[in-house]
């Protein structure tokens, strides 16, 4: 009898232990199935997009950081997949115009959804992120999208501007400097403050470029000039001693000039398009006491070297006025300097960067780049 009893009480125990361990595997089989925010939930939706055709290189232009290969959009091709199982290829052609293009579901839950690019030029490469935003969660107060990303080689336009110089000074004969000796001898706090109420705008180089000439160089060699004034300047920032300018459309290419016009004291003045306007070069106004000054400067440190012949393999080519430039759009703002900061259109982080600072000169003065679309 203890022989059977012991054998129930063994056949009791491995009964019971097969229901636990069918229990647990159940739960963890439920719970490594249930919905993941990768998988359908029932809310129509994209659940992943991709490249699948681009071409392996694109023209760009280094100066602008834009593409300017026309067909290079309607050779990408993007592959989506919605929560219903409906797949589309998706042909990219007006994908960098500002509203994108329209998905192959066009609405979803009342939101009209669009595909746009973003991208940027980095050393021989072209980096792009394409995003498909399809809803907006109200809670989070997030735009919904899912993204894709590829790169192509970067092969420079030949008619990239490399470089410009100021071949024509500005017309107007100044009767008094903005200011004598160097700002840069001007302590900051109070001593700024009271320095920057007693410029008169009148006297600034900066702000009065009329009739100055920049001749500019591209990347094959070939120059161009044009001659600037109020109806072809757009005003990006500026106060008294310092003006960021844009030219719009100088040639056929679509080329836009960015540059920046310093004041240096003493009728002296730079021109660069670096950040901070000052690159070495600067340059004699016409005055009341030297009404025909040398277009040469007066200081050559760091002034740009000559353009060379052009390699055949211009892919490489680079400039040292270019690679704070980045610009895609045609906004403009035409008009004349003005004491105020202004800031527009498509020198979007130059702008935004002299925008900031400028707006600190109150107490001081610091100032220091895939067009995105």
């Amino acid at each position: 009898m203890r022989k059977h009893s012991k054998f129930i009480t063994i056949l009791l125990s491995a009964l019971l232990a097969v229901c636990l361990v069918q229990t647990v595997f159940v739960q963890a089989f439920a719970t490594e199935n249930s919905a993941t925010p990768d998988e359908p939930t029932g809310d129509l939706r994209p659940v992943s997009m991709k490249v699948v055709k681009a071409p392996e290189s694109v023209t760009a232009n280094d100066y602008e950081n834009r593409i300017t290969d026309s067909t290079f959009w309607s050779n990408v091709v993007l592959h989506i997949v919605y929560s219903n199982g409906e797949e589309y290829d998706v042909n990219c052609d007006g994908i960098d115009s500002e509203d994108g293009i329209v998905p192959p579901i066009a609405e979803i839950n009342g939101y009209a959804g669009n595909i746009t690019v973003h991208y940027y030029c980095e050393d021989d490469t072209v980096n792009f992120t394409v995003d498909y935003c399809y809803a907006y969660d109200e809670e989070e107060e997030v735009t919904c999208a899912v993204s894709a990303d590829f790169s192509a080689e970067k092969k420079v336009d030949p008619h990239t501007i490399v470089r410009y110089e100021l071949t024509k000074l500005p017309d107007m004969v100044f009767t008094k400097p903005l200011f004598t000796g160097s700002r840069d001898d001007i302590s900051t706090g109070e001593e700024w403050n009271e320095w920057m109420k007693s410029l008169d705008v009148n006297n600034s180089i900066s702000n009065h470029i009329d009739g100055m000439e920049i001749t500019y160089y591209y990347a094959n060699g070939e120059k161009r000039s044009v001659v600037v004034n109020s109806s072809n300047l757009r005003i990006i920032a500026t106060v008294p001693w310092y003006a960021l300018y844009g030219v719009e459309n100088v040639d056929e290419y679509g080329n836009n000039l960015y540059f920046a016009v310093t004041d240096e004291g003493d009728y002296k003045f730079s021109i660069s398009s670096n950040s901070d306007g000052r690159d070495g070069t600067v340059y004699t106004a016409k005055s009341v006491d030297n009404p025909n000054p040398s277009i040469k400067p007066v200081s050559t440190e760091d002034t740009p070297a000559k353009p060379e012949k052009p390699s055949g393999n211009i892919s490489s080519a680079t400039s040292d006025v270019a690679t704070n430039d980045n610009a895609n759009n045609n906004n403009s703002t035409n008009g004349t300097a003005n004491n105020g900061v202004v800031a527009t259109g498509n020198f979007a982080t130059p702008a935004i960067i002299t925008v900031v600072m400028l707006s600190a000169v109150a107490v001081m003065f610091v100032f220091k780049r895939k067009r995105m679309f």
